[in-house]
Order: structure tokens, then C-alpha cells, then sequence
């Protein structure tokens, strides 16, 4: 299940992996800038036998930002003993909802979490309750419950918030294929916005962004052609946005065989490389319909192909690199310890990634058929890195992931150093962000990196990473 709201791209930097959310915290800030150590010991100590759990959590705070992961850790304990019904236990039974992937289990933690916090603490920051609720309702999702997941999304007290939640629990139902639900969720977040009136939310192309996919997906090319036709219109600064939108309009004048508009757009999508198999079985009867004969046609083909190999080509050959690899040693997910060594004198690409990050999974279809091209190569490994965890049941997490959407992927875990509380393999290849993808040649030496889900669409990414794996054979 996809947890992240809004995301295109995650970044986030490996050495920042203790820094605080939120605003800088001056009591903290003070204590971290003290010079007299006798001074900063009796604060540190004042601090220890408070009964106050937000000065324990100041002591905690200060420990991790001086890498003392131990008295960090010891702090931590003490404050959920001293307070076991203060804010950091209401915090971790959030996170574990956050974290649960099993409905009637996410369902289970939070009726506990409302047993012993009927309303949210007022220390507590964010959407808190509410947010558990979304949590709970999205978890049931593919599960042919859309009354669970109405039910949940109902209980959501912000109004605002209320409405964005239905929007983004109808995203997430898009990538779980229950369309239905989709969009019912997503009417009801038009509803919203037709009774307040006025002008158009922040964010409203993004609604009809879902409700065009979702009614697509349901074979309601007539009624939704209004909302993609309203999305290929929208202003938009993004040029990523914009071929967004245009592809979902081009889809659906394929759908209701209005080839001959169609055309000019599958014709662009091809020479930019974001064409797919289904586009190509359509192209020649949408060329028909815009040139009247074939003449032409084959030559075309011909031209797109090339001029998309050719502009890979120059691209890669500006970003080749010349770097060792890190040696990791890791475990896959049935326990096996494995290293980087173990494939010496094979072409070797990582993909770093985690079950929480929508990019990463968004360009795991496209992967895949990279993996089923390469199935055959005894010379070439993909292994899938699951890094930057935020959840101890990682292995478990990603494991029922992949079991679940059917990949057939190499995963290892890059789990958190106990001492560092940072992730090796990422530390070890500077990871910066996550989808990142590492081709490593036969020598072990790093030839090409790449931060982000890919190229511009499956062709494209499937004919880089093809050349990019020559490239790396020497």
C-alpha cells in the first residue's frame, strides 16, 4: 500500500536521517551551543529527573544530535516507562498503523488507539487521529471492503482535510486496481468542492487527474472524457504535469476511436520515447486516419526508433562514470547473506527503494520488463535494495509487497546500522534520494547512476537500461 500523500520524487539525504521535523527547537538549539560542561551537566541532569515528558524527550532529542544513539535509546525507553499514555506512546501506535499492512490488524490498533486517547493529546503535531483513520480506511483497498473504507474515511474530523483524504485514498485505489471504490471516493470529493463554491482548490488538477484515470479505468470513456478534456486544458507550469495530462486526453480519444485527434499525440509520445506496446498495436490505424494511406508509415517507424536510441546514446555517453563500487554484504529476504563480490565478472544493476516511496514503486512495472529481458543473461543481476526503513518489520513489508503485485525481483535489506542508525549500502553508494539506480561492470567498477524513476516513459527506460547494461559489458 502506498503511504506517501504527494510525492513525485523523494529525496532525502542519508546524513540528515536524525534531523528534527518541523521548526528548530530553541530549548534544544540551547543546549546543543552550551560551553560549560559543569553547566550542561546539571541541565542534562535537571532534565533526567523531570517528570515532564517533554523535557525527557529534549534529553532524548539532545543525545541523537550528538550521535549517542545509546542514551538516546535509554531516554526513549524511560519516557514510554514514566509516561505510558503520554506522546510518544500515542506516537507509536500512529506509526504502527502507518506501518500495518493487514486491514482487520490496522483496524484492531486503532480501536486500541481510541480506547486509550479518545481525542487526539494536545501536545500531539499534524493530523494525528485523523490520519490513522485515512491510514486504516487506504488498507483496505483491494480488499473488496469499500464499505471499510468508507467507514474509516468518514470518521475523519478536519473538513479540509476530509476532502483531501477522499481524493487521496481514490489515487490509492487507482494503483490497487478497485476502480469502483475509486470512484465513488473520488465523487465525493467533487462534491465537497461544488457545495463550498467559489474558486477552484489548490490542487484541483490533481482531482481531475484521478477522476479521469478512475473513470477510464471503468469503461466510462463519455463521461469522462469532460474531465480529461478539462485536464489537457488546465495551465500548468510543469512540463511533466502537461505530458501527464495530455497522455490521459490521448487515451481517451484512442478509447472512443477519435484516431485521427489522437494521432498528433502518439506520434509526439513515440519520438519522446514514452510509447507502450498498447500505443504501438494503435499507431498505424491512428496514421491511417490522419494520412488517408500507409505511404509513409514504415519510415517512420523506422525514424522514431532511431532517433530514440540515438538520443539515449549521446545522453549516456555524457554521464558514464569511473567509480569502485561499495562492497555491501546484505541479507536477501530469506536470509541469505549476500555481497557485491559474489557477481564479480557480471554486470550488476541496484535499484534502491522502499516500500513507502510511491516513485520507487511507480517505476517497478517498467523494471520488471527490463528483468523478464534480461531473465535469460547469466551475465546480468538486478538486485533490489530496500533501504531507509521506517519500519522494523521492513523485511516483512517488502517481502509482502513483492509477493503481492507478483515481481520477480532479487530483493536485499539495507538495514540500519544499530550504532549509526544509518543504512550501510546507502551511505556506501551516497545515496541521495530514492528510486536510485547503480550499473555496476564486470570489474565492479560504477558506470552509471541515476537518481529518479527514469526516462520519460517504457520505452524509453527499457531501451536506456538496455544500453547502459551493453555499455557497462565494455
Amino acid at each position: 500500500m502506498k503511504k506517501i500523500l504527494i510525492a513525485l520524487l523523494l529525496t532525502l539525504p542519508v546524513i540528515n536521517a536524525f534531523a528534527q521535523r518541523g521548526p528548530a527547537n530553541p530549548r534544544l538549539t540551547e543546549l546543543i551551543n552550551e560551553k560549560d560542561s559543569v553547566l550542561l551537566s546539571q541541565k542534562l541532569s535537571a532534565l533526567y529527573s523531570s517528570k515532564e515528558e517533554s523535557d525527557l524527550s529534549l534529553l532524548s532529542s539532545y543525545y541523537a544530535s550528538r550521535r549517542n544513539r545509546e542514551k538516546a535509546d535509554e531516554i526513549s525507553k524511560l519516557i514510554r516507562q514514566k509516561h505510558p499514555n503520554g506522546l510518544a506512546a500515542y506516537n507509536d501506535m500512529t506509526e504502527a498503523i502507518y506501518n500495518e499492512t493487514d486491514p482487520y490488524e490496522n483496524e484492531k490498533k486503532y480501536k486500541a488507539l481510541m480506547r486509550r486517547w479518545p481525542t487526539k493529546p494536545a501536545a500531539a503535531r499534524g493530523l494525528g487521529t485523523d490520519a490513522s483513520r485515512y491510514y486504516v480506511a487506504v488498507s483496505f483497498l483491494g480488499k473488496n471492503k469499500p464499505e471499510k473504507v468508507l467507514e474509516y474515511l468518514n470518521l475523519i474530523q478536519d473538513t479540509t482535510y476530509k476532502t483531501n483524504a477522499f481524493s487521496y485514498a481514490a489515487r490509492e485505489a487507482v494503483d490497487e486496481k478497485d476502480y469502483v471504490i475509486g470512484e465513488r471516493l473520488i465523487k465525493k470529493t467533487f462534491a465537497d468542492v461544488a457545495r463550498r463554491g467559489g474558486a477552484k482548490p489548490q490542487g484541483y488538477d490533481e482531482y481531475l487527474r484521478i477522476y479521469s484515470l478512475l473513470l477510464y479505468h471503468n469503461g466510462k470513456y463519455e463521461e469522462g472524457f469532460k474531465y480529461a478534456q478539462e485536464l489537457y486544458n488546465f495551465p500548468t507550469q510543469s512540463e511533466l504535469s502537461k505530458k501527464t495530462y495530455n497522455n490521459i486526453y490521448m487515451n481517451y480519444l484512442i478509447a472512443m476511436n477519435r484516431l485521427k485527434e489522437a494521432y498528433p499525440f502518439m506520434e509526439e509520445q513515440l519520438k519522446d520515447g514514452a510509447g507502450t506496446p498498447a500505443m504501438r498495436a494503435k499507431f498505424k490505424a491512428a496514421y491511417l486516419a490522419s494520412k488517408g494511406n500507409e505511404a509513409g508509415f514504415n519510415e517512420l517507424q523506422t525514424q522514431i526508433d532511431a532517433g530514440i536510441k540515438q538520443k539515449i546514446n549521446i545522453e549516456l555517453a555524457k554521464k558514464m562514470r569511473s567509480e569502485p563500487a561499495f562492497n555491501f554484504t546484505m541479507k536477501d529476504l530469506s536470509g541469505k547473506t549476500v555481497r557485491l563480490s559474489d557477481y564479480k565478472g557480471k554486470v550488476v544493476i541496484l535499484d534502491f527503494w522502499a516500500t513507502w516511496c510511491g516513485p520507487c514503486k511507480a517505476s517497478f512495472p517498467m523494471m520488471q520488463r527490463a528483468v523478464n529481458k534480461f531473465k535469460d543473461d547469466k551475465d546480468v543481476v538486478f538486485l533490489f535494495i530496500h533501504t531507509l526503513e521506517t519500519s522494523p518489520d521492513a523485511p516483512k513489508l517488502a517481502a509482502e509487497y513483492i509477493k503481492g503485485k507478483q515481481y520477480t525481483f532479487n530483493v536485499l535489506m539495507d538495514m540500519k546500522d544499530p550504532k549509526t542508525n544509518l543504512n550501510p549500502g546507502a551511505v556506501g553508494y551516497k545515496v541521495q534520494g530514492i528510486p536510485s539506480k547503480f550499473v555496476i561492470d564486470k570489474a565492479g567498477i560504477i558506470r552509471f547512476s541515476s537518481l529518479g524513476g527514469g526516462s520519460a516513459g517504457e520505452e524509453a527506460f527499457l531501451e536506456e537500461m538496455s544500453a547502459m547494461i551493453e555499455m557497462a559489458r565494455g
